[in-house]
């Protein structure tokens, strides 16, 4: 059942093919278009601007693990090193899940994009966690959870 009226955030999620990025603890999707300049004579003195170049990107935060396995139904941090290590391009998606199945009838926003950076931190006395950046390469389509 599609989600209504606001939501809780835990259930916004980034996947990467099919599987949910393992414990996540934040995320967030940026869209951005390029304006580029086009003032002339005839702008009366204001700045004009015309549509460019669109660009996207993902970010998740969470807990890292140091098991180097693949988990069924999660993308780990083992396998978001090896992706970047790897130049490997992955299909991203941005929508809400139930468990770790996407909410039917509720938008869903995809594409392939490399991952940009990723960061682990390790303070004393605290859960390791890390941080990971997608950009997007070439179009993100929007659609809906069948």
């Amino acid at each position: 059942m599609a989600t209504t009226g606001v939501f809780n955030g835990t259930s916004l999620v980034v996947l990467v093919g099919t599987e949910v990025v393992a414990h996540a603890t934040s995320c967030s999707l940026s869209f951005s278009v390029d304006l580029p300049e086009s003032t002339d004579k005839q702008s009366g003195g204001w700045t004009e601007h015309i549509a460019g170049a669109k660009s996207w990107s993902l970010t998740t935060d969470g807990l890292a693990t140091v098991d180097p396995a693949a988990t069924a139904s999660y993308y780990t941090t083992g396998e978001l090193m090896s992706a970047i290590a790897n130049r490997t391009a992955v299909t991203v998606k941005f929508t809400t899940v139930s468990g770790t199945t996407p909410v039917v009838g509720d938008l869903i926003w995809s594409g392939s994009a490399f991952i940009e950076s990723m960061d682990i931190t390790a303070d004393m006395e605290s859960p390791v966690t890390y941080s990971v950046s997608f950009t997007g390469t070439g179009a993100l389509t929007q659609a809906t959870n069948a």
